[in-house]
C-alpha cells in the first residue's frame, strides 16, 4: 500500500468516526423526541419570555419582572442566548428551538470528536468512544445550552494541553477569552474556563515560571468572567446555588449530589476515574516519563468531585474523561476498520435518516405539552389575561411566563437563594402558598391557579373555601378561577 493509499485510509476513517459519532448523537435526540421526552424545557421557556422582556425594553432587567416576586434582585446572566432564543421562538416556534438545541448538541458533540481524535490514526475504539459520548451529550443536554459547556471545556483543553506541550504562550489567551464567552453564554457555569488553567497550575511537568504564567491566565480568566452585567457578583453564583439550604427544599434535581441521586452511578464513576487515571501513570511510566500528575489527571480528578457534590457537573467529568484519555497516544486507537467505505456510507445513512426521524417528530407536541396546552386555553376561557398572577409551581411557572402571565414560581434557582436575591425567602412564601395557608394565598393576590393533578390537595382545598372553582382538569393539569363576587 503505497502513500496515497495510507492517506485516503485515514481520511476515510476519519469520515466514518465523525458520522459515527454524529449519528450516534442525533439518534438519540431522534429518541428522546420520539419516547415524548421534550427538547423545549422550562429552562427554554423561560429563556424566551425574559429574552422578549429584553428586545422590548433595550435593558437588561435588574429585578424579577415575570413572577409575582416583584423587587427580588435578579440580572440576565446568559442574555444573548435569551435574546437567541426569543428571535428563534418567534420565527420559527417550538420547532426552531428544538432543531437549535439538536444542533448544538451535535456541534458539541462534532467538537469533542475533534478535541479526542487521535494524532497518528483513527481507529475503533476511538469511534465507539465518540459515538458513546454524542449519545451521553443529546440526554444529558436536553434542550438546554450546556452543548457550549462541552465545546468551552474542549477548547480550553486543546489550548492548555498544546501550550503545556511546548506551545507558543499566545495560547493562554484562550482561557480569558472562553471565560468571556461563558460569562456571557452561560453565566453560572463561568467556572467552565477557570478549570484547565487551574489543573495547569499543579501541573507536575512545569517549572515555576510555568505555573506563573499558568496562574497569570486563570486570574485573566476570573477578571474577564466579571465582564457580565453581574460584575463580580458572578463569581459567586454557582458556589451560592450548590450550597444554599435555601434551595435543598426546592426540588431542582440537578442541584442534588451525585451520591444522593444516583449513589450507583456515582460508585461506578469513582471506579472509571481511578481506572482511567491509573492507567494514565501506567503508560507514562512505561514511556519512560515521570509519574507525575499532570493537567488532564487533575481535571478528571477535579470534575468527579464537582460531579459528586452537584449532579448537573457529571457532563463535565465525561467530558474530561474523554479528553484525558485521547492524550494516551497509540493507546487509544485500537485496530483499524477492515472495510472503511462501507462503514463511513453506513454511518452517513444512519446519521441521515436519525435527522429525518427527529425532524419527522419535531412539530408533534408531547402529551404533557398537549396538557399544558389545553390548560392555558382553560385560563383564558376562565377570564385570565396576560399579566394576571397565577398560583402554580416550577415547571407549570414557565408555560405561564411564555404565555404572558405572572406565575408564583419558575425554574430560576437564583430567585429562591437569599444569597443572589437580596435575602428575600422566595421559597418559604411560595411553600406556604402551595401548603394552602389561606393567609399566604391571599396575600399574593391571584385570581387563578394552575397546577398539576392531585399534586398539591391542601392547596386545592384551600382554593375550595377561598372562592376558586375548578375549571379544568385532564388528570395532568388542573386550573382553577375565583368565582366573582
Amino acid at each position: 500500500m503505497d502513500r496515497t493509499d495510507t492517506m485516503r485510509r485515514a481520511r476515510i476513517l476519519r469520515w466514518a468516526s465523525l458520522s459515527a459519532a454524529l449519528a450516534a448523537c442525533a439518534a438519540t435526540l431522534a429518541a428522546v423526541s420520539l419516547t415524548g421526552w421534550s427538547l423545549f424545557q422550562p429552562d427554554t421557556r423561560y429563556m424566551v419570555a425574559i429574552g422578549r422582556w429584553i428586545v422590548e425594553n433595550g435593558e437588561l432587567p435588574t429585578s424579577d419582572l415575570l413572577t409575582l416576586h416583584e423587587g427580588l434582585a435578579y440580572i440576565c446572566q446568559q442574555w444573548p442566548l435569551c435574546i437567541a432564543a426569543a428571535a428563534i421562538f418567534d420565527a420559527f416556534g417550538e420547532a426552531g428551538i428544538r432543531c437549535a438545541a439538536a444542533a448544538l448538541d451535535i456541534a458539541a458533540t462534532a467538537t469533542l470528536w475533534a478535541c479526542t481524535l487521535d494524532r497518528g490514526r483513527t481507529g475503533a475504539v476511538h469511534m465507539a468512544a465518540s459515538a458513546a459520548c454524542g449519545a451521553a451529550i443529546a440526554v444529558l443536554c436536553n434542550s438546554t445550552p450546556r452543548g457550549i459547556d462541552v465545546m468551552a471545556l474542549c477548547a480550553c483543553y486543546a489550548a492548555g494541553r498544546k501550550w503545556a506541550r511546548g506551545g507558543r504562550d499566545s495560547l493562554l489567551a484562550a482561557f480569558p477569552a472562553a471565560g468571556f464567552a461563558m460569562a456571557q453564554l452561560h453565566g453560572a457555569l463561568w467556572t467552565v474556563a477557570l478549570m484547565v488553567p487551574c489543573c495547569l497550575i499543579l501541573d507536575g511537568r512545569l517549572d515555576r515560571h510555568g505555573r506563573l504564567k499558568a496562574l497569570t491566565a486563570a486570574m485573566s480568566t476570573a477578571a474577564a468572567c466579571m465582564l457580565n452585567p453581574y460584575g463580580a457578583r458572578l463569581l459567586m453564583v454557582p458556589f451560592a446555588t450548590m450550597s444554599a439550604n435555601s434551595l435543598k427544599s426546592v426540588g431542582i434535581g440537578e442541584l442534588a449530589p451525585w451520591t444522593e441521586a444516583a449513589p450507583a452511578q456515582a460508585a461506578a464513576a469513582c471506579t472509571l476515574v481511578s481506572a482511567l487515571v491509573l492507567y494514565r501513570l501506567r503508560v507514562r511510566c512505561r514511556g519512560g516519563g515521570r509519574a507525575l500528575l499532570e493537567a488532564g489527571d487533575l481535571l478528571v480528578l477535579g470534575t468527579l468531585m464537582l460531579a459528586l457534590a452537584n449532579v448537573r457537573n457529571e457532563l463535565f467529568l465525561m467530558t474530561s474523561m474523554a479528553l484525558a484519555l485521547s492524550d494516551i497516544q497509540g493507546e487509544v486507537a485500537g485496530p483499524r476498520a477492515r472495510r472503511p467505505l462501507a462503514l463511513a456510507s453506513l454511518c452517513t445513512a444512519a446519521l441521515l435518516a436519525a435527522i429525518g426521524c427527529l425532524a419527522a417528530t419535531v412539530p408533534a407536541k408531547t402529551a404533557i405539552e398537549e396538557s399544558a396546552a389545553g390548560a392555558l386555553s382553560s385560563l383564558a376561557a376562565a377570564g385570565a389575561k396576560p399579566g394576571d398572577a397565577v398560583i402554580c409551581d416550577i415547571d407549570v411557572g414557565s408555560e405561564l411566563e411564555l404565555a404572558g402571565y405572572r406565575p408564583l414560581l419558575d425554574t430560576r434557582a437564583e430567585l429562591f437563594c437569599p444569597e443572589l436575591n437580596g435575602g428575600a425567602d422566595a421559597w418559604g412564601t411560595a411553600r406556604h402558598v402551595l401548603a394552602g395557608d389561606e393567609d399566604a394565598i391571599e396575600g399574593i393576590g391571584a385570581d387563578f391557579a394552575a397546577v398539576p393533578s392531585g399534586a398539591y390537595p391542601a392547596l386545592e382545598d384551600s382554593l375550595s373555601g377561598l372562592g376558586f372553582s375548578l375549571v379544568h382538569d385532564d388528570g395532568t393539569f388542573a386550573v382553577f378561577a375565583r368565582k366573582p363576587s
